[in-house]
């Protein structure tokens, strides 16, 4: 599995404008759910797929662990089947 920084740089690669906006959070102990919007310009390569210019916007859900106020783990689901389809490497329903 690819670090935290791995797909970071894999994301700003292909989306080299990609934004991330938090839409909802829940903490419940030392858990934290997040809901964000991701959105970018398929500038880059991604997962083989040449690079078309075209912009997407879809939802991720992260789950964060946390010890002593500091994340100790992640866990995230993006929507890849979504920036695959607007990027045209799959087709949309």
């Amino acid at each position: 599995m690819p670090s935290q920084s791995e797909v970071l740089g894999m994301m700003r690669s292909a989306f080299p404008d990609v934004q991330w906006t938090l839409e909802e959070k829940v903490t419940e102990g030392d858990t934290v759910a997040a809901r964000f919007t991701m959105r970018g310009t398929h500038d880059g390569e991604f997962f083989g797929i040449p690079a078309c210019g075209n912009k997407i916007s879809v939802q991720a859900m992260n789950f964060y662990y946390l010890a002593d106020g500091r994340i100790v783990g992640e866990r995230g689901q993006p929507d890849l089947l979504g920036v695959m389809q607007q990027i045209g490497a799959v087709p949309a329903p």
